[in-house]
């Protein structure tokens, strides 16, 4: 019955999406992100619905005219320069096809964001993509805090099947990076039961991540709330209420959970964080011996022999750091922080520049929450291996296409200024008029 219903669905969408490309994109989302079909049993479970809405969308876009795609690539480019050194690492990697493979799959990842940016043409697309997004990794938080609390913390939450995220402690850190992005959610609301709804999730979130057992995103939620109290102006209220539920949260859970935790500082007794410094030597190693490092799926015995200090100990990355540098060398972890540093300077440009009405308030605090989700991002992804999940590209990709729409205002708002001056200075005018207009004008670009 689910598959029937999925597919009714999922089929029903895709004239949609060929029509209107955006809706396309959106459909991707919820499917890269959701993974709705891999909560079905039967035909629908392996359909490749995310390849028919890639499809889909961009057949659509090449026929429409709200699209912005030289400004676009031009803007996603720092991603662009670290998916083309990825194919460098791939070719020369120990595992090559595995490599290559892998690659395949992360450039889908950025083709898609680039089109969903190209497709950002006004505020109204960026704040569905942003709802979109967020709801799609909010459900996992709402249904695993319910379980948390119905099995008293007892058992762990789990992500949907075969994703990024299905780990415990990968789907714990997606979450401490969504709550900043419910934040903002909740005060875009306007109805008090959907005010409510959230609020209510994002509780529920906060009892998955405790759920989750996860260190990774004990460390992580306490950055996000830190620095989620700090970007706020209500920064008394949010600083009680983040400890409230925080008290509320670790009540719930059991003397297993408190064990574990104290982990974090007796690190060398603990088998699986001596793990993850094993992994990390071998990925300094493999960086200093190979400018490309290692490559994507180099975690072999053969690769372990020759770099980790511990052979024997294989394991995965356990960090976006050195998933980046042991995948990629050190041309490729500072690519890496590349990327999330201009993010984060592309957030700070509208924060500075958003005006002061009701929607430059909202571009300017997506911005700041965007800003607090990197830093969930940062610090919880520092042992987990998620540096290639969608779900953070989406984010840039909202602040990238923020960033555009504040461009235009700004250039907008010097040509009524240069207007306003023209009988005094006509050149000057004239020019900023220029200026302004070849930036709106561009090739597609609709505001609606």
């Amino acid at each position: 019955m689910r598959d029937v219903f999925l597919t009714l669905v999922l089929v029903g969408f895709l004239p949609v999406g060929l029509k209107r490309p955006y809706i396309g994109a959106l459909m991707f989302a919820v499917i890269s992100l959701a993974n709705p079909h891999r909560f079905t049993w039967g035909f629908a479970y392996s359909m490749p619905w995310a390849v028919a809405y890639a499809a889909v969308t961009m057949i659509g876009m090449a026929f429409t005219k709200e699209r912005v795609v030289g400004d676009s690539i031009r803007r996603y480019m720092p991603m662009l320069i670290y998916l083309a050194w990825m194919l460098v690492t791939s070719i020369f990697a120990f595992e090559k096809q595995a490599a290559m493979d892998r690659w395949l799959d992360v450039m889908k990842v950025h083709l898609m964001c680039l089109v969903t940016l190209c497709l950002l043409t006004d505020w109204r697309r960026v704040r569905q993509l942003v709802w979109v997004a967020v709801c799609c990794i909010g459900f996992f938080g709402l249904k695993g805090g319910i379980f948390t609390i119905a099995e008293g913390g007892d058992y762990l939450v789990w992500g949907p099947p075969n994703s990024a995220i299905q780990d415990n402690n990968h789907l714990a850190v997606a979450l401490v990076m969504m709550l900043p992005m419910m934040y903002w959610l909740f005060t875009q609301a306007r109805k008090p039961w959907l005010k409510g709804l959230i609020g209510f999730s994002a509780l529920m979130t906060a009892a998955s991540i405790f759920g989750s057992h996860s260190r990774s995103a004990f460390l992580g939620i306490a950055a996000v709330a830190a620095f989620l109290v700090l970007k706020s102006k209500h920064k008394l209220s949010l600083g009680l209420l983040a400890v409230i539920v925080g008290m509320l949260s670790t009540s719930l859970m059991p003397q297993q959970y408190w064990n574990r935790m104290s982990t974090i500082e007796t690190y060398q007794e603990d088998a699986s964080a001596m793990g993850r410094i094993n992994v990390w030597n071998t990925a300094i190693n493999i960086a200093n011996d190979r400018v490309t490092g290692a490559g994507f799926e180099y975690y072999t015995p053969q690769v372990f022999k020759r770099y980790a200090p511990n052979p024997a100990d294989i394991h995965s990355s356990h960090s976006i750091y050195f998933q980046a540098l042991g995948e990629h060398g050190w041309i490729g972890l500072l690519l890496f922080a590349y990327i999330w540093v201009y993010v984060w300077l592309r957030c700070r440009r509208v924060i500075k520049l958003a005006d002061a009405s009701e929607e430059g308030r909202a571009q300017a605090l997506l911005a700041r929450m965007i800003q607090v989700s990197l830093v969930g991002f940062a610090v919880g992804g520092a042992f987990v291996n998620i540096g290639n999940w969608d779900m953070v590209y989406y984010l840039a990709v909202a602040a990238l296409g923020t960033t555009r729409i504040i461009d235009i205002q700004v250039a907008t708002r010097n040509v009524v200024q240069s207007r306003s001056r023209s009988i005094r200075q006509p050149e000057l005018a004239s020019q900023a008029e220029a200026s302004a207009q070849a930036m709106v004008s561009t090739p597609g670009m609709r505001s609606r």
